[in-house]
């Protein structure tokens, strides 16, 4: 029985004495919270990221500021000008799905893997933030690489150099692969989530948060 001078929830024993939280329980939570926080450890990968799509960027400028310089030699200039025309363009073009890569890497990876945007931020970012998840955002990455691939082989088909027959068989092997393990996914998507064409017309979905 309890003497009727000590309450139930006094934090003292019969002895008088402060019970002491176990050290083992402290550790454990110190652990966790350690491991908890390496997730932060993607900051500085996400920063070399930024670096490198931001190089990038300033030589998508330089080649644009180069075309525009050429212009009119472009313009007015033979067939084999048109033809370097379409080349300088489509370098262009697989620059630029290059940094679409970058930018759905870090922002998709932040939002999945560190923490998620505020609310206005979200609100302000594209659509498909909004509704992310691990595998969508492979879905996403396979087909931006299927797209990269296929821009590839488009250069090769159109360089002014002859392209040796063992490097196109080989960039048209890549892009079966990419196109071959993004349908994968795809597929595994969708029978993990059957109603996801349901939720996103409707537009709620189910838990993103994986």
């Amino acid at each position: 029985m309890t003497p009727p001078n000590q309450n139930k929830d006094d934090p003292k024993d019969t002895s008088g004495k402060p019970n002491k939280p176990e050290p083992c329980i402290d550790k454990h939570r110190l652990l966790d919270r350690l491991v908890f926080e390496t997730r932060w450890a993607l900051y500085p990968m996400n920063a070399g990221l930024m670096i490198a799509l931001t190089i990038y960027l300033l030589k998508f400028l330089y080649q644009v500021g180069a075309l525009v310089m050429h212009a009119p030699d472009l313009i007015t200039g033979s067939a084999e000008h048109s033809h370097e025309l379409l080349v300088i363009i489509v370098d262009l073009l697989d620059q630029a799905m290059i940094c679409s890569l970058l930018i759905m890497t870090i922002v998709g990876g932040h939002q999945i893997y560190v923490r998620r945007f505020q609310d206005r931020l979200a609100a302000e970012g594209p659509y498909w933030l909004r509704r992310v998840d691990t595998i969508v955002l492979k879905v996403k990455l396979g087909l931006a690489f299927t797209g990269v691939s296929s821009v590839v082989i488009l250069k090769d088909c159109i360089s002014l150099n002859v392209v040796p027959k063992e490097v196109w068989i080989t960039h048209v092997v890549i892009h079966a692969v990419f196109l071959g393990t993004t349908l994968v996914t795809a597929i595994v998507w969708r029978i993990m989530h059957p109603n996801g064409a349901t939720d996103h017309s409707t537009g709620t979905t189910g838990n993103t948060s994986n």
